[in-house]
């Protein structure tokens, strides 16, 4: 590596995916709406020596110490469990931080589909699992060629006997079968066999299929309600129960014949520690069991809703998630008392199960705190609504900048396709590329 590659390189995604495809999504120019020049590279952002205040507003933003905290705490918490983690990928699509989650002893990545499969290839991930039947003749012959790749494990899930078949037609020539996990359902949501029963009949069916291989089983638990207040945890735990109830009665009817360990996962951001708790049940099966939890958030975190749910939230551990997100917006109007508009809007935060949360006013280097006498109440496009209570020398000023956090990840990092990552003095010290 050159100087200028060392200076220019992600110190965030570590080197565990190949150098060359992240140096090269590097060097590629990017229309980012937030830097003072566009089209830019990541790498150009890096070595810019640009601070928080050289940013055209609104700009989405990542805390590296967060980021770090976060990876190195979550990792810990999955060891001291004996679980792996396959992440959630399409949480960030950013193979600077899929490198950064594998470096820091992901067994692989969860992919939501076959695109998003293709662009973890293509970046050296090396196991993938995607969460979903696949029923596309297109998709399938893609996973096809992927199976001739010695180097490359996909595996997939499976729900139904016509998905099945499918599967079992569209793989014929396949140098190896496809390993499948059984996904298992909860009646009146999305995808997965309803109950163990069917469930079964459908393990049999693909244990006689010559290009699948039945290899485990799989449940996302967030389906359910995600919250602590109410007796939602209690049916999600009940609900996990099926997890080794299907293993074990599908493992002594010899329909794990080909794999040489059953997989048994399970996993959102909401409810691992519940996750944790199902897998640590004794497996009593014939073979080894690999027990794998997919949470994706506990990445960034947030201020609202994994705030509320996670079992690492501040509220619940002593050494917590800290949200790594965050989105400084400027007061652009104030044109009535106790509101301001804000220069942020839907087309640049989330807003599907939260609002943004105001975190603190910045005037000059003053951060000023706000409390909750200060809060959003409306997104349009582009516009923010700020109502608050405050009439003294703090309340918002037309050229303020309001820093926010925000809630749901998943909902942010779509629409950056380049965001910069501050140290604790605001300066860009990194950034990282999405590939949605």
């Amino acid at each position: 590596m050159t100087d200028t590659d060392a200076h220019t390189a992600s110190s965030i995604a570590g080197a565990r995916l190949p150098s060359a495809a992240l140096a090269a999504l590097d060097a590629t120019p990017v229309e980012a709406r937030s830097l003072p020049h566009s089209p830019v590279t990541a790498s150009e952002v890096r070595s810019a020596g640009l601070r928080l205040r050289d940013l055209w507003l609104p700009a989405v933003t990542l805390d590296e110490s967060a980021l770090r905290h976060n990876l190195h705490r979550f990792a810990r918490w999955c060891a001291e469990r004996r679980l792996d983690l396959a992440p959630h990928a399409k949480t960030t699509m950013s193979p600077h931080l899929w490198s950064a989650q594998l470096e820091h002893g992901a067994w692989g990545l969860t992919a939501a589909t076959v695109a998003q499969a293709r662009t973890m290839r293509s970046f050296g991930v090396q196991r993938v699992l995607i969460a979903n039947e696949v029923v596309e003749e297109g998709q399938l012959a893609w996973i096809r060629d992927a199976l001739s790749d010695p180097s490359f494990q996909v595996l997939c899930l499976v729900d139904s006997q016509a998905g099945a078949r499918i599967m079992e037609s569209a793989l014929a020539g396949a140098e190896r079968p496809l390993p499948v996990l059984m996904e298992l359902g909860v009646e009146g949501r999305r995808t997965g066999v309803r109950d163990v029963d069917g469930a079964l009949s459908l393990a049999r069916a693909v244990a006689a299929a010559t290009h699948l291989t039945l290899v485990g089983v799989e449940a996302f638990e967030g389906v359910f309600p995600q919250r602590r207040d109410d007796d939602s945890p209690a049916r999600v735990r009940d609900w996990l129960d099926r997890l080794f109830d299907f293993a074990r009665r599908a493992d002594a009817e010899g329909l794990f014949s080909e794999a040489s360990e059953v997989i048994v996962t399970a996993g959102g951001s909401s409810y691992p520690d519940l996750v944790a708790d199902a897998l640590s049940a004794p497996s009593q099966l014939s073979r080894p069991v690999r027990r794998i939890v997919r949470s994706g958030c506990y990445l960034t975190h947030d201020d609202l809703f994994m705030e509320r749910t996670s079992p690492l939230r501040s509220s619940a551990d002593p050494d917590p998630l800290r949200p790594a997100l965050s989105c400084y917006a400027r007061v652009l109007s104030c044109p009535e008392p106790g509101r301001a508009l804000l220069g942020v809007g839907k087309r640049d935060v989330s807003f599907d199960i939260d609002l943004p949360v105001p975190r603190a006013l910045l005037r000059g280097d003053a951060r000023t705190p706000l409390d909750h006498g200060t809060r959003v109440v409306e997104l349009n496009d582009h516009h923010g609504f700020l109502e608050f209570t405050d009439t003294g020398d703090t309340a918002p000023r037309v050229g303020d900048v309001v820093e926010l956090g925000l809630s749901h990840p998943c909902t942010v990092f779509d629409k950056w396709p380049l965001i910069p990552v501050l140290d604790s003095d605001h300066r860009i010290v990194d950034a990282v590329r999405t590939l949605f």
